[in-house]
């Protein structure tokens, strides 16, 4: 990498450097030693713009994903799967087992890093919601244009602006590939969508968020049957009445703020009544002695 014609030459910052900053100060930067996870992170930080939250959401849920499927030894895990590939897609639904209750959206949530990992490895699973999950939609709000509020949705979370999702078409949505290229699917879990950057350079690719996935899915459902080339968004959302579409953008971002704060909300609640409240576990008679005694 350098500097424009002119400058001094800039600093050129290597794919795996920019994974641990991402994770640099956490428990899963050790996850990182592992080349699959790596190789993982790497194609994030190449394909991504701003690509730290998702590197740290995918080894965040591997990591998880580890310790309650894979025994804490993913590279075990791995090596058994290449023996038989079916292992991938069965340790998906055991991860699912496991989460008996949360939403699909949620169980996506979970299933992003090992999803992608097993992708990335070699080991393609389906990406399709893992059973178990129920499905939550909403509904827009009274007056809400419809376009407009998948637009804004869209853009929530993606790190990418209005005019770079409009430029979208349906063949640039789906799922991703060992190599970070998207395999056409709007049914695809999580959906991932490639879109041309406005500083130019090669195509960036993001993921949308469950809600915002269910609501292009449906919102394209009604359009009927569509090309490849067709407009994932309708241009509609952005040329509506700008005052109109100010208020709808403060509700809209008012109503998911209201959702992440109900979703963490809930997943701390849950999480105290399984293991209790700080302390609750704690056994003395397994306490290491602070004051050891003296063996004389």
């Amino acid at each position: 990498m350098t500097a424009p014609a002119g400058g001094s030459p800039a600093t050129v910052v290597e794919p795996d450097q920019v994974a641990r900053a991402a994770l640099a100060g956490r428990r899963e930067l050790a996850l990182l030693d592992e080349p699959s996870v790596l190789a993982m992170a790497r194609l994030l930080v190449l394909r991504c713009r701003g690509p730290a939250p998702w590197v740290r959401a995918a080894v965040g849920t591997l990591d998880r994903f580890a310790r309650e499927v894979g025994g804490g030894d993913l590279a075990g895990l791995l090596a058994a799967a290449r023996q038989d590939a079916s292992l991938a897609q069965r340790s998906l639904d055991a991860l699912a087992r496991g989460h008996l209750g949360l939403t699909s959206g949620q169980l996506a949530t979970l299933a992003f890093g090992p999803r992608l990992w097993w992708t990335v490895a070699g080991l393609p699973v389906a990406w399709r919601p893992l059973p178990g999950g129920t499905v939550v939609r909403s509904l827009p709000g009274p007056g809400t244009h419809p376009d407009v509020r998948l637009l804004l949705l869209a853009v929530i979370g993606t790190g990418a602006t209005q005019e770079e999702l409009l430029g979208v078409r349906v063949r640039d949505a789906g799922s991703l590939d060992a190599n970070g290229q998207i395999v056409p699917d709007l049914e695809s879990e999580p959906l991932a969508v490639s879109y041309a950057p406005a500083e130019a350079g090669p195509r960036r690719v993001t993921f949308l968020s469950p809600e915002a996935a269910a609501a292009v899915r449906a919102r394209v459902a009604g359009r009927g049957p569509l090309g490849a080339d067709a407009p994932l968004l309708l241009p509609a959302a952005a040329t509506a009445d700008a005052a109109t579409a100010a208020r709808q953008s403060s509700a809209a971002l008012i109503e998911a703020g209201n959702q992440v704060n109900v979703t963490l909300c809930r997943a701390t609640g849950d999480f105290f009544r399984a293991w209790g409240m700080p302390g609750a576990r704690f056994d003395a008679r397994r306490a290491p002695d602070p004051q050891p005694r003296d063996p004389a």
